[in-house]
This record gives structure tokens, sequence and C-alpha cells, in this order.
């Protein structure tokens, strides 16, 4: 695999450099939708292998995808890549599955297992990092998973990692790739002997995405969920909210030692949950706007302007 290590993105990984600090859900909120895939990743009957978890923009999917991904790193976390639109290496598919069967390979679980036959399929044919998404996924992550099965090890995947984080799908800025990999992903699913790995995939509902997810053989190996303004998230947005404003008091306290305990008020917490409409991006630009303040004087002006 190191022939191809120049091509592996790793600002994609759950716990890059690149992305520090992650978005990442606040404790105690998302509680339910949390609570919804820990129960499908840790679910040993497999009755489906691919959820796919959508909404707006700046509903929090990242953060729970990123949650998701931290919580499950010791266990059941085999890759994951975390597209970006604004990031030539994260906003395509050239490098995707060349990432992902790095992650493979190098983990600590599965390496033992399958950088052999990874490693050996780049040493037999060196062009395929540059070959087409198809074949770099029947190479580099299908046929090493056969390989696994062809040494007598299918039952050993059951104690293994086999979750794949997918986030930010919609990022990809090549429409036509989005629906392409969610295809592959499909096909590998849906054949006889189907590739083990449990796939979350988050994105924004784009209408291409959505429509290559009502392919008839998505309808028994697929879990959808739509976050937003359900899953009590205007009960989780006050509570980011409140968290927010207490830690800014803290960070000020000598110039805000004049300003009340219970600072900005239940009122002025519930107006903005519902000018965000679900939104946590909202809520954190609110804060962020306070947080960054020079004055305690600054915080209190601003906040009657606000």
């Amino acid at each position: 695999m190191e022939r191809g290590r120049a091509k592996v993105t790793t600002g994609a990984f759950y716990n890059s450099e690149q992305r520090f600090p992650p978005p990442n859900c606040h404790p105690g909120t998302r509680a339910q939708v949390l609570g919804i895939l820990r129960s499908w990743i840790t679910d040993v009957a497999d009755l489906t292998s691919i959820y796919w978890l959508y909404g707006a923009a700046g509903v929090g999917k990242s953060a729970v995808a990123q949650t998701i991904s931290e919580d499950f790193v010791a266990s059941h976390l085999a890759a994951t890549f975390f597209f970006a639109r604004a990031d030539p290496s994260r906003n395509n598919l050239s490098s995707f599955f060349i990432t992902i069967s790095y992650q493979l390979a190098t983990s600590p679980t599965l390496g033992p297992l399958l950088k052999y036959p990874i490693d050996l399929a780049v040493c037999e044919n060196p062009s395929i990092i540059h070959a087409t998404l198809e074949e770099q996924f029947r190479d580099l992550i299908v046929l090493p998973c056969n390989w696994l099965a062809a040494c007598g090890l299918t039952e050993r995947w059951k104690s293994l990692p086999r979750l794949i984080v997918i986030d930010g799908l919609d990022e990809c800025i090549d429409i036509a790739s989005q629906e392409r990999l969610i295809s592959i992903i499909r096909q590998a699913k849906t054949v006889t002997a189907p590739l083990p790995f449990k796939f979350l995939i988050c994105s924004r509902p784009e209408p291409r995405i959505r429509n290559a997810f009502r392919h008839q053989n998505f309808h028994s190996i697929l879990n959808r969920t739509e976050i937003g303004e359900s899953f009590e998230s205007g009960k989780d947005i006050a509570k980011f909210l409140q968290h927010g404003f207490d830690r800014i008091r803290q960070e000020h306290g000598q110039s805000m030692a004049h300003v009340a305990e219970d600072w900005p008020g239940t009122g002025i917490i519930q107006r903005l949950v519902q000018r965000a409409c679900g939104q946590f991006i909202y809520a954190t630009t609110v804060l962020k706007f306070f947080l960054y303040a020079h004055s305690g004087s600054f915080f209190l002006t601003s906040w009657r302007t606000f």
C-alpha cells in the first residue's frame, strides 16, 4: 500500500488534524438519533447494512458522523471519509477508495488480515491507483475481503470492525459521482456474497442522491432518517446555547460581573431556538459572535441590538 500512499487523503479521516476541531454533538444532545444509529451499528442480525442520515445544511449531520466515529473507533469503526466542498482533496472521489483501503490495511484489527491482499493488489497492478472507481473498489476492497472468505475466515467478520462512515456526500462537487458511489455500494451489498461492511452515509437530500437511494434494490438493505426539527432538536439547541452562554460568563467573569446569572434569559434562548429552525449552525454562529468579543460592554450592547 506504500505505492498508493501519496494518493491517500488523510484529511478525510475522522481524527485528521486538518479538520481540527471537528464538529461534535454537545453532551446530552442528539440523544435520540445517536441512539438509533448505535442500535443499528451493534445489531448482530444485520437486517440492513446501509444507513442514510440526511437533512438540510447546518442541522448537525457532520457532528453526528463525528460522534459516531469517535464512539466506535475502538470497536466497530473500520474507515471514514469526510467530504468538504472547499477542499480539493476532499471534494471528489479520485482518492476515495484508496483512502478507505489504506485505513483498512493500517487498522490495528483489520490490518493483520487485509494488509497482505491489499498490498498484493497494488504490487501486481501499480496503475490501480489511477484506474476507474469501479476497478479500485473491486481490487482494493472487494477482492481482499473475498480472499479472507477463501481462507475460511468469513465467520471472523462478526467480531471485526465493519462500519464505514461517509459524511457530506453532497459536497462531492461532481454530482454524477455522488450517484456513482451510491451505485457501487448498492451493487456490492446486493450480490450473492455481499461485502461485509456497514455504511453510514450522511448528506443533504439533494435530488440525485435521493433518487439514487430510491433504487428498488435498496428496499431491503437501507434505513433512512431525516435529521432536522425532529428528534427534539429545539431542546438540544436550547441546551447547547445555554451551555455556550454559561461558558462565556465563565471566561469573561470580571467584565460580566454585573450581568444577571441567568443571562441571557430563558426568553432570549427560546427566541434563538425558534430562529434556528433546527439548525445547530445558527446556534454555533450566535455563540461565536459573543465568544470572541473583547469586553462585557460589547456583550450587552451587541445583545440588545442582535
